[in-house]
């Protein structure tokens, strides 16, 4: 598997590639150099509307309460759902980096 971003979504690709298939709205969030730091998915989001809204969530290994989310307006419109991402993707990063890993925030 190829990690060529500080911070990976496994499974992100295969999800838009499915066309937005709810049992593959989920995956790993694995850093460039291997470190598992938790789980994505996608929630609240009707597959069938293009324009439906939703909201991506961070889950840290073996939690069920949500450390981070970033929610989108549009499901199949590209920026509202990369942006969305994208500023999940920032705030793991910075708390990755700041807090460091696994509880010390």
């Amino acid at each position: 598997m190829d990690l060529i971003y500080p911070i990976n979504f496994v499974g992100h690709d295969e999800w838009l590639d499915s066309g937005y298939e709810p049992k593959l709205a989920h995956g790993d969030v694995i850093t460039r150099d291997g470190e598992d730091l938790g789980s994505w998915r996608v929630v609240d989001y009707d597959r069938e509307n293009e324009y439906s809204s939703g909201q991506f969530e961070f889950l840290l290994d073996g939690e069920n309460l949500v450390k981070f989310a970033e929610g989108f307006s549009m499901l199949d419109v590209r920026t509202s759902r990369g942006l969305a991402l994208s500023n999940l993707t920032k705030t793991i990063r910075e708390w990755h980096e700041n807090e460091g890993k696994y509880g010390q925030d």
